[in-house]
């Protein structure tokens, strides 16, 4: 019998010929929008301002104004296509207060895709026409352009966010009082983001090995894409995916070079920079044989499977269809490839999910988390109302409207709280977060997870150990 092959790296099935033989398309000015990266006019175009998505809106129902509504957010940037409004300060507001969390585009009977066309107006609102106050640029460019893309910078920056906490300076803030003395939102946010703050373990991705085989009888090779929130913030929940795919039969890819997903940009309307950082990942992981590529984090996989609208005339469409055939959530390709659980652990718990908007909603997976769910022993789900509708997170969302942030997570925690159930689980770290500190806020009794870490409960073994 011959050996079996390993994955191994290849050179890239295309060449930075290809990608600039491939035919870039050059749009004409559109209205009072920029030429560079202005959002589709048929797009626009599509809504018929029936209303449907009014009551799935959580931004109109905090502020029952039309211009905070997917309609009107649609009409505003109707009237800048056709010339009859300038890309104001009112436009790009609406841009950025758009949470983006799809919900519209569900239920809209012609489809219209309001959360990328606010995409496309916050990319039109970074501009010399728009300027940032003095030092926010800076400060934006020194996040967007230097450290995300740089995950070795990221982890080192995390050391002090764990020393804070380790050497008791978080304990001495928080009974100080400390944040509460800093004047206007700031204060407000600072609260918040240390309040957020999960307990901090060293980052996952340079403690295991690029490769992980499988266990038992092998049914494939996959990559695990790993998501700088996953990595920095949730390492144990990566280390429970990474487990739970090797104990199900696949040998597991762990790429060191892969880069942010670029999500982050995407909400900040720095398209460029996603663009570089979408070339580098398509190219990371082509050279690897693979059934998938799977992530954990609903907003990495989102923005992951756009990469072929993004990317459009930079490389070849043949490439960027390879590559977005391949990415799957972690829960749509376990329970496709079918779940071994006949030596699985019994994890007693009554749970309630909620699904994430980049899951639910931009990538149209409801069905497979909670099949994922019913296959795991013990776990019993209870539904909650409105399972679907936002916890106000919404990437930076919630940290620069924190009150209305607020107002958004009161409704789902409120309907957290009916299920009775002994926690509430998700899929996306954004929402893990977020559900955490409303679960902490309202003096609750019940639990935060993700799923992962549950599916990881149930593990007969580990392939990669906690860390020490």
């Amino acid at each position: 019998m011959s050996e079996e092959k390993q994955p191994v790296r290849s050179e890239p099935r295309y060449t930075k010929r290809d990608a600039e033989q491939a035919i870039h398309k050059q749009g004409e000015q559109l209205g009072n929008f920029l030429p560079e990266d202005a959002p589709s006019y048929e797009d626009i175009l599509q809504c018929m301002r029936c209303g449907f998505c009014l009551p799935h809106c959580p931004t109109f129902a905090i502020t029952n104004r039309e211009r905070s509504s997917p309609r009107g957010r649609a009409q505003l940037a109707k009237a800048v296509a056709q010339g009859e409004l300038e890309l104001s300060e009112a436009v790009c507001y609406e841009g950025f207060f758009c949470l983006d969390c799809r919900a519209c585009t569900t239920v809209c009977p012609a489809g219209v895709k309001v959360g990328p066309i606010m995409e496309h107006v916050r990319a039109q609102s970074r501009n010399e026409a728009h300027p940032l106050p003095p030092g926010w640029r800076q400060f934006r460019e020194f996040l967007l352009e230097y450290m995300l893309p740089n995950h070795d910078r990221l982890e080192d920056t995390m050391l002090a966010a764990r020393l804070y906490q380790r050497l008791g300076v978080q304990w001495m803030v928080r009974n100080s009082h400390l944040l509460e003395l800093t004047p206007g939102t700031l204060g407000e946010t600072a609260e918040k983001m240390d309040g957020m703050l999960p307990k901090l373990e060293p980052p996952l991705r340079n403690r295991v090995p690029e490769l992980v085989k499988a266990r038992g009888e092998k049914r494939g090779t996959v990559a695990y894409f790993v998501g700088c929130i996953m990595n920095l913030m949730y390492p144990e929940v990566s280390r429970a995916t990474i487990n739970t795919l090797a104990h199900q039969g696949f040998d597991v890819v762990i790429p060191k070079s892969a880069k942010c997903c670029g999500a982050p940009h995407l909400t900040e309307g720095d398209r460029e920079t996603a663009r570089q950082l979408g070339e580098h990942n398509v190219e990371t992981f082509l050279r690897w044989d693979l059934d998938a590529i799977v992530t954990d984090c609903a907003g990495c996989g989102a923005a992951l499977k756009e990469y072929e609208e993004l990317l459009e005339g930079r490389m070849d469409g043949r490439y960027l269809h390879e590559f977005r055939s391949r990415i799957q959530d972690v829960s749509e390709f376990l329970v496709g490839a079918g779940m071994r659980t006949e030596d699985l652990k019994p994890v007693e718990m009554t749970i309630t999910y909620h699904d994430p908007c980049h899951l639910a909603h931009a990538q149209g997976i409801a069905k497979e988390p909670r099949q994922l769910i019913e296959a795991i022993p013990g776990l019993k789900l209870v539904e909650m109302f409105e399972s679907n509708w936002c916890c106000g997170s919404g990437a930076n969302w919630g940290l620069l409207h924190p009150e209305e942030s607020e107002q958004v997570l009161d409704r789902k925690m409120a309907n957290v709280v009916k299920t009775e159930a002994d926690a509430v689980v998700t899929l996306n770290p954004g929402c893990h977060m977020q559900l955490a500190w409303g679960v902490k806020r309202s003096g609750l009794e019940q639990e935060a997870y993700h799923l992962m870490e549950l599916v990881g409960r149930s593990l007969p073994e580990e392939a990669v150990p906690p860390a020490s």
